[in-house]
């Protein structure tokens, strides 16, 4: 498919929540649709705290495949992010960071499963909004997906901050997955 002259690369951003799932979904059907290339980014947010990762693995599924990666170890795989905290001993980072790549696998798997040919994956450290902007414009990305709600702090009030933090300063179109 040839390549659209008006956007060439969209990056969408997920927490894997089941709104960044079809913030990814729209994307991918996007870059599918226009030919372009897809970049899926997970923001990791310094000083992370378990509760806030507890709430970015509320899916069980995603407990399991971290505790296989981080704690190869343990006989009996945790089945709570509570459980994998308490047997991760400290490993906190390391398992965020897993997580936040299997985020994004699982996102990548989606969008080629879509028809996506042109797929990359990144997670990066950093504010969530200051990220996802900084890393649009080192891409030159013709346009930026979010969902309107992610798993941060303030669940029902992202629209009011990370996603109208984007839609202010970028330099770029965005779409706000409702």
């Amino acid at each position: 498919m040839e390549e659209s002259p008006i956007t060439k690369h969209v990056l969408v951003a997920t927490d894997g929540s089941d709104k960044a799932r079809e913030a990814v979904t729209m994307a991918a059907n996007l870059a599918k649709s226009l030919g372009t290339r897809l970049t899926i980014l997970h923001v990791i947010l310094h000083g992370l705290r378990a509760k806030e990762a507890s709430h970015l693995a509320e899916a069980e599924h995603l407990v399991r495949r971290v505790s296989a990666v981080t704690l190869p170890q343990l006989e009996r795989i945790p089945t709570s992010m509570g459980e994998l905290f308490r047997a991760s001993q400290g490993r906190i980072s390391e398992m965020v960071s897993v997580l936040g790549n299997r985020i994004t696998e699982d996102a990548a798997e989606s969008a080629r499963s879509i028809g996506v040919s042109g797929v990359d994956t990144r997670v990066e450290p950093g504010d969530y909004a200051e990220t996802i902007l900084a890393v649009a414009e080192e891409i030159g990305a013709d346009m930026i997906v979010v969902g309107s709600r992610g798993l941060g702090r303030l669940k029902g009030m992202l629209v009011g901050s990370v996603s109208q933090k984007i839609i202010q300063h970028a330099h770029c179109s965005v779409l706000v997955v409702r």
